[in-house]
């Protein structure tokens, strides 16, 4: 007999994740780490109407040098995924996703 798991509704809109393996590489980022992206990308998306939780994972198969890889699931909109090297970079990822959520 199949058994199935609940399934249960959820307030999250969708997924933000960041590498947090990135930053343990030898050619990784230089200056930002997994944990100051983290901060930067929930301050850059407390204002919209939908709520998206930022989460650390392993590794996400992008592996960019120099930079750390961020990726975007949220409910109804196609997915992101962008390599961010500097502070700006994470927040113009905070802004397209804004945008594209919006």
């Amino acid at each position: 007999m199949s058994h199935s798991p609940p399934l249960v509704e959820t307030k999250l809109a969708g997924v933000v994740l960041v590498c947090g393996d990135c930053e343990e590489r030898k050619d990784g980022p230089t200056k930002l780490r997994a944990k100051q992206v983290r901060k930067e990308l929930k301050h850059g998306l407390s204002h919209l109407p939908v709520r998206l939780r930022v989460v650390q994972c392993s590794c996400l198969g992008l592996c960019p040098k120099k930079a750390v890889a961020l990726a975007a699931v949220a409910q109804g909109h196609a997915p992101l995924a962008a390599e961010a090297c500097t502070e700006q970079d994470v927040d113009t990822f905070a802004k397209a996703l804004a945008r594209s959520v919006k």
